[in-house]
């Protein structure tokens, strides 16, 4: 795996975390975990312990994976784990950590989720880009669409009518979507290159201009000279 591609997965990757009491329930989560485990209710989540949460027959192995953590006094090795999420499949790598207090006693652990399912599974093709807006679903075709930006771990998609919510992330969208009508100009922003009008270059920067429009959006300088290339102005 190249530098490059190590660290665009790290940038994009934002860790599900928990930290565990002594006893092994849930201490702290961040909201990252909550979305990662949407099924799982709230209250349940700061009932009972770890193991609880498993069936019988992997409630031990579990139980195991959280004491070798505990007692090795550093990160255990990366474990793969295949859950169901609303019948599709999901890979998370699970990294154990554990935590001493300023005495150096060890008193937490830190459990790192880290969801990779887009860098392992094969992803088919979007014909459709599913979006909502005021509570309604809309499966817009590639081709209205105009840009599509970052937002958080979602996308704001922006055709010539209007704007949409999509639940997918950025580099989601990017991935499944032909490279030959969208180009990543930008960390926020994948473009359809069909409706832009003017490429608009000074010294210090350069953007693009949208047909139709007068927004503009910018190009990062490393995305610059493959974006010319697109084009054909390289």
């Amino acid at each position: 795996m190249g530098r490059s591609t190590l660290l665009n997965i790290i940038e994009h990757i934002e860790p599900g975390i928990v930290i565990l009491n002594p006893d092994m329930s849930v201490s702290h989560i961040n909201r990252m975990f909550m979305l990662l485990f949407s099924g799982v209710p709230l209250e349940q989540l700061f009932q009972g312990d770890i193991p609880g949460f498993h069936r019988e027959e992997t409630r031990s192995r579990v139980g195991e994976m959280l004491r070798l953590a505990k007692d090795a006094k550093r990160q255990i090795p990366l474990s793969l784990k295949i859950i169901r999420n609303d019948g599709q499949d999901r890979y998370l790598l699970i990294k154990l950590i554990p935590l001493v207090d300023r005495e150096m006693a060890d008193e937490k652990i830190s459990a790192l989720f880290y969801d990779i399912t887009p860098y392992i599974a094969d992803e088919r093709k979007l014909t459709r880009v599913p979006v909502t807006s005021r509570g309604e679903i809309h499966l817009l075709k590639p081709e209205e669409i105009v840009y599509f930006k970052a937002d958080n771990i979602y996308t704001t998609v922006r055709t010539e009518s209007g704007e949409y919510h999509c639940d997918l992330s950025l580099g989601a969208v990017e991935k499944r979507l032909s490279q030959e009508m969208f180009h990543r100009i930008h960390r926020s922003y994948l473009v359809n290159i069909a409706k832009v009008r003017k490429v608009l270059r000074d010294p210090s920067e350069c953007s693009v201009e949208i047909a139709g429009s007068e927004v503009r959006l910018p190009i990062s300088r490393d995305k610059m000279q493959e974006f010319l290339v697109a084009v054909g102005l390289k």
